[in-house]
């Protein structure tokens, strides 16, 4: 277990940053594109300053929300000289056209199917959706309420049926991590 898991999150509720070491640990890390074809992390990220997001599994109907509205508002042409946006989620690669499809993503698509990122970076686990009363997130105001998504989630899984042992960890939560320089 890495010690990311065991940081506390400063005033912000920002986790501490990632140690050298846990970074060079996270560098190493083989994701998947697409196709399949794994590479370690630091190739992908290529030197340049890398915004990564860690999503849940490929159902997760907010994190579908949330690349949707990422690729629509922040479209690629839009990003500083030398920076990217990379999604990472967990599970295997074959759903990631579909996941690319139903989000209309403009980035490219890995996975972790080891969660070892996820594990470094110190994101949790659990399934416990935001509390009552508590304020929406930007890119949820259209996504129905939690019952839709539920819903929404079956209706995803019977018309995917074929990638439903491959989605992920459902527990896992996901996050940002900005790589500022593309090195360590």
């Amino acid at each position: 277990m890495s010690s990311a898991d065991t940081k506390t999150a400063d005033a912000s509720g920002a986790r501490i940053l990632p140690t050298s070491d846990e970074l060079r640990n996270a560098f190493n890390v083989e994701v998947y594109d697409r196709s399949g074809k794994k590479r370690p992390l630091r190739d992908i990220i290529d030197g340049k300053r890398s915004v990564l997001i860690f999503t849940r599994h490929f159902w997760c109907l907010n994190c579908q929300a949330y690349v949707r509205i990422i690729s629509e508002k922040i479209p690629p042409s839009s990003l500083p000289a030398n920076t990217q946006i990379l999604i990472i989620s967990n599970g295997s690669h074959e759903p990631i056209d579909t996941y690319a499809k139903t989000t209309s993503s403009a980035y490219r698509i890995y996975t972790d199917p080891t969660c070892q990122l996820h594990k470094i970076f110190g994101f949790k686990s659990a399934l416990k959706e935001q509390g009552d009363g508590a304020e929406k997130k930007d890119y949820m105001q259209d996504a129905g309420t939690a019952l839709n998504r539920i819903f929404g989630g079956i209706k995803a899984a019977l018309c995917d049926i074929k990638n439903t042992p491959y989605i992920g960890p459902k527990a896992q939560n996901g996050g940002e991590v900005i790589i500022s320089d593309g090195s360590w």
